[in-house]
């Protein structure tokens, strides 16, 4: 069975890429809100890690996310993280243990590095707001944990010592 790596950085010999920018590494070029080429039921696992932000709250995100529901199996697994608001807004706020270049940094975390046309940030999520997200696009049996265990990537990014990701395994109800 398939599995889909959605703007994915480290290849994988059982995961097929797909990202906005064509590499070495990348199986399929194209947005992540855009599934089409691929038919309903086509992965068992889809797994999206500092994805999800990068779309708009009014519409596109909940496009997004079940269009990644569509191309699940019945009971296929969804692994997404994003950066946790609550705690980038904590962190900010520790202006005694945090200096000037550390805050810029979660900033960035919260905004996006912005380094290129993809890297900008729409929406700010924590768990509540991504379970409800999740939940609208059709998503049940929930779960927040420490790490996949999949890649070494964003999902498992520490800053001063505090993980600052909201990993979240969702499934694709039967």
């Amino acid at each position: 069975m398939r599995k889909l790596h959605i703007g994915g950085r480290e290849r994988h010999p059982e995961w097929e890429l797909l990202d906005a920018v064509a590499e070495p590494h990348v199986d399929h070029v194209g947005d992540a809100l855009d599934l089409s080429r691929f038919p309903t039921a086509t992965f068992e696992a889809v797994y999206a890690s500092h994805v999800a932000e990068h779309f708009g709250y009014q519409k596109d995100l909940v496009a997004a996310l079940r269009e990644w529901n569509r191309v699940l199996v019945p009971g296929g697994t969804l692994y997404i993280s994003v950066p946790d608001l609550d705690t980038l807004a904590e962190l900010f706020l520790l202006r005694e243990s945090v200096n000037i270049r550390e805050r810029f940094d979660i900033m960035r975390m919260m905004f996006g590095g912005q380094m290129d046309e993809h890297d900008f940030h729409y929406v700010g999520l924590n768990e509540e707001f991504l379970v409800d997200f999740l939940r609208t696009a059709g998503f049940a049996d929930l779960r927040r944990v420490d790490d996949f265990g999949l890649f070494d990537d964003t999902s498992r990014f520490v800053f001063k010592g505090i993980p600052i990701s909201c990993n979240l395994i969702a499934r694709k109800p039967i």
